[in-house]
């Protein structure tokens, strides 16, 4: 009896069992230390094969052929492949565009995921970006980027969904009103500081340089004071001491 798995041809095989014995010259390289015949209802008809470590390139058609004596039978199926990716993480990006700018991104999704922003009232946000770029192993990486305006606060989700499985991974994130553009007294306070602060710094500077100055007047002053003295003292010990009679 011989049981063969294979591609689209029997050429192209994945597992061969042939006279009571596993031949795995003839298997693919692709598939080689990937399958595991499992057999314990062999007798009874039933046979399953098992494909480990799955990446996007397995996917496709298949077939299963036994064959003995007096005995031949195939099937033939397609193999469809899926992956979730990692959890969503949101970065915030910083302020654009009179707003805030979030960064959504995630890795390891097969086939292409669909991502979508939603605010706290459900309603969907428009993109600014949107990014998804397959890896060597055919996996999609996602980066994704929404621009949250002042009045859609609160909580704000990112959300990928896989479209062969029907299963999505959302991450939510909780903006306070104080960081968002135009409801944020801090905000315009902390603005108007930044307009102020050259000119505090050129106030503190020029305060600084005239009380160093006049520190350094005063100093010299001293000094010449001092060489005054000095002179006049020396002067008085040079007079010559009165004669007596």
């Amino acid at each position: 009896m011989e049981i063969r798995w294979f591609r689209s041809r029997t050429s192209e095989v994945v597992h061969l069992y042939q006279g009571r014995q596993e031949l795995y010259s003839q298997q693919m390289v692709q598939f080689q230390n990937r399958t595991k015949l499992l057999k314990d209802d062999i007798m009874d008809g039933s046979v399953n094969l098992q494909l480990l470590g799955i990446i996007p390139a397995d996917e496709g058609l298949y077939g299963c052929r036994f064959l003995s004596s007096n005995f031949s039978r195939e099937a033939v199926w397609e193999l469809e492949v899926a992956g979730m990716g990692s959890d969503p993480h949101i970065s915030l990006e910083g302020f654009k565009e009179g707003g805030i700018q979030l960064k959504c991104s995630s890795s390891g999704w097969y086939p292409k995921p669909q991502a979508q922003w939603k605010d706290h009232k459900g309603q969907c946000l428009p993109p600014k970006m949107e990014a998804i770029v397959q890896d060597a192993q055919g996996l999609f990486n996602l980066e994704t980027s929404v621009i949250v305006q002042g009045g859609a606060h609160s909580n704000v989700s990112c959300s990928i969904q896989n479209s062969l499985l029907i299963q999505k991974k959302e991450f939510t994130i909780q903006i306070a009103d104080a960081f968002l553009p135009g409801t944020s007294p801090w905000k315009r306070a902390f603005l108007g500081s930044l307009v102020g602060l050259p000119f505090l710094l050129a106030f503190l500077s020029t305060l600084a340089l005239y009380f160093f100055q006049k520190q350094r007047r005063s100093q010299e002053k001293l000094k010449e004071q001092a060489e005054k003295d000095k002179g006049k003292h020396g002067k008085r010990r040079a007079l010559p001491a009165p004669l007596t009679s």
